[in-house]
């Protein structure tokens, strides 16, 4: 009989004091994954969360005091000079609950399942909750807040069409005239909206069937940008992430599905991987250029395995992937 052993994962979610402190997961499984600081002026290591937490979804607090994560649904806040984390219960029962966005140390934003329909929350850290767009036949998602304007991804769930809408911030739930259209996809799934500004922004696009037996999936990353009074969308790279990484079924998936392998803007550059270009199917790292708009590949010597999308960790970026025996597994590009 052919035994298939997990495949561990270590990748950067957050960095501290300049890029002096890194903090990253390690999967130990698909159903665990734990928190590590690293200290990259001691090198030392340590663990900053008790097992027993899964934490999904990690984002840095406004003021850096702590951290909130996703544990099986629910919406949890470490505060780096508490030992235990504080769970957040809400006045009405929502689901599912995505990456959080924090506005300040008290309130964030995230859209979650309410009855049968992804809705968008404004939540706060006492347990008090605000619709802001209420999901009534469709699934409302990816929120992303710019000053006094919300945008998100909105899919009819009886067609399947996406769309990308603006409305103000905050909005009460029920104010359908307020909200504009900004870019139709039709009937071609989006997700992961990312905003840089008012008038540009960024989206993934997926295939409509992923096929379990096919070794890689493809991607499309879009720019969206507006200029005078309409919206465009560009079509900016494609590329290709292997199935298993993050099919329900498989024993080397990551627990946080793709979203470590999600594109990064950084400055001018849109940090990528892909596993195209390989016999083996690794993910190897690119960035595109949107001054020059061609895409580049980082050559990372002697690396095994996957590499993971970097992030900016003070004035460096950190990368991760496959857990290596012989070597550091988080590592600074030079």
């Amino acid at each position: 009989m052919h035994i298939i052993i997990p495949a561990e994962y270590m990748y950067p979610v957050a960095s501290l004091n300049n890029g002096s402190l890194v903090l990253y997961i390690h999967q130990f499984s698909p159903e665990n994954i734990q928190l590590f600081e690293w200290n990259t002026i001691t090198n030392h290591t340590e663990q900053i969360l008790w097992s027993l937490f899964n934490p999904a979804g990690l984002q840095l607090l406004p003021d850096n005091a702590g951290f909130s994560f996703i544990d099986n649904g629910r919406l949890r806040i470490k505060l780096f000079q508490k030992r235990s984390p504080k769970t957040i219960d809400f006045d009405e029962p929502i689901f599912n609950i995505n990456t959080v966005q924090w506005i300040d140390e008290h309130t964030c934003y995230c859209s979650a399942q309410h009855n049968n329909y992804f809705s968008l929350f404004q939540l706060r850290d006492d347990g008090t909750m605000h619709c802001l767009i209420l999901g009534d036949n469709k699934d409302c998602m990816y929120p992303q807040k710019v000053d006094t304007q919300l945008f998100y991804i909105e899919r009819c769930k009886e067609n399947n069409l996406y769309r990308v809408i603006q409305t103000n911030y905050p909005n009460n739930g029920n104010e359908a005239s307020l909200t504009t259209l900004i870019v139709d996809f039709e009937d071609t799934p989006i997700a992961f909206l990312h905003m840089c500004s008012q008038v540009e922004g960024f989206v993934l696009e997926y295939s409509k069937n992923i096929d379990s037996d096919c070794k890689t999936s493809l991607f499309f990353y879009h720019h969206l940008i507006k200029t005078s009074n309409n919206w465009e969308k560009k079509l900016l790279f494609s590329f290709e992430i292997p199935t298993y990484l993050f099919l329900q079924n498989s024993e080397q998936r990551l627990f946080e599905s793709i979203l470590p392998l999600l594109p990064r803007v950084i400055d001018n550059k849109i940090y990528f991987v892909d596993a195209s270009e390989t016999d083996t199917n690794n993910l190897e790292l690119y960035y595109y250029d949107l001054l020059t708009m061609q895409n580049n590949k980082i050559i990372i010597p002697n690396k095994q395995g996957h590499c993971f999308v970097p992030m900016a960790c003070g004035d460096k970026l950190c990368y991760g992937g496959v857990k290596q025996e012989k070597e550091a597994s988080i590592c600074f590009l030079t």
